[in-house]
């Protein structure tokens, strides 16, 4: 019953996607020529596609045989628009609200910074989450973002991603390079290796035994790795039908039409406690191809 409620709600969001276009058309042809609506027509559908794509993902967390959100691709069609996409649990990213100094100048190290510039912003994001006015080793406070005319800091955690822009030595390539790697949570000290991307995964106190254990298990599609999978030796749970597994979730998705026109996004969702509830939290477009840097098995930074 659960899956056939799923395909009614793929059947009525393709039939939004048709809606949606149609309205692009009506609105925009009374001042745009015809290359014009035909761009924004395929923008138009393939962020709908895009949206179809995340309720198939929150269906999909709650099947019997669930999609695993440790980064390995995914594929999904719809209206003739093709669809390749990611789905991560945010407990694999570092979070900033919880990632100590240590973990911070590694990850920053990995991005190409020096120790000691690694050591000073790692100290400087600590120093705009937490709540008093004493600088870090290195680190800023308010006296610094004052002398360097920049707002004070938050003092206070981090709501959104987007803030680390804002962190004293912070430049705007460093944070591109930074954010998909990046999640403001409720104050993780450390990211889950079963979930992370290779970058992150190679910062985490874990064997190298492991470590490949969890890569092969991403390339093989049909082999479920995740802390909720039963193993091969132990019975599948009777019935999942009212489970679904509550989080919050990124999904990167590029979206292929027929025209040729390419488009990816990243939507950051929460789930509910029933079956196909969810809450889109944020959502922006992406250069193509970012995903598969980040989630591929040899890649190791996202190159802009």
């Amino acid at each position: 019953m659960k899956q056939e409620n799923g395909f009614i709600l793929l059947a009525v969001i393709a039939v939004l996607i048709a809606a949606s276009a149609a309205l692009v058309i009506a609105s925009l042809s009374a001042r745009l020529g015809a290359k014009e609506i035909g761009i924004s027509v395929d923008l138009a559908q393939a962020r709908s596609a895009s949206e179809a794509t995340l309720a198939r993902a929150v269906l999909g967390l709650g099947e019997t045989t669930p999609l695993y959100a440790d980064g390995r691709p995914y594929e999904f069609a719809i209206n003739d628009v093709y669809l390749e996409y990611w789905l991560i649990d945010t407990k694999g990213l570092i979070d900033l609200n919880g990632a100590g100094e240590t973990l911070l100048s590694d990850f920053l190290v990995q991005l190409g910074q020096s120790g000691p510039d690694a050591s000073a912003l790692a100290a400087a994001i600590v120093d705009w989450r937490d709540t008093d006015d004493k600088a870090r080793t290195g680190g800023a406070e308010e006296r610094e973002y004052q002398n360097a005319g920049l707002p004070k800091p938050g003092n206070r955690v981090f709501f959104d991603v987007s803030e680390v822009r804002s962190v004293f030595g912070m430049d705007a390539q460093l944070y591109k390079a930074a954010a998909p790697y990046l999640f403001a949570g409720p104050g993780n000290k450390e990211p889950e290796a079963i979930n992370a991307p290779l970058l992150v995964l190679d910062l985490l106190p874990i064997t190298p035994v492991e470590r490949d254990d969890i890569l092969s298990r991403r390339r093989d599609t049909d082999t479920p790795f995740s802390p909720n999978a039963p193993s091969q030796d132990t019975e599948e749970p009777a019935s999942t039908e009212n489970s679904t597994a509550m989080g919050t979730y990124l999904l990167l998705v590029e979206a292929e039409l027929p025209s040729g026109t390419r488009q990816a996004m990243q939507l950051v969702f929460s789930t509910g406690p029933n079956p196909g509830e969810y809450a889109i939290l944020s959502r922006r477009t992406l250069p193509v191809g970012i995903a598969a840097e980040i989630y591929g098995p040899d890649q190791k930074n996202v190159t802009f």
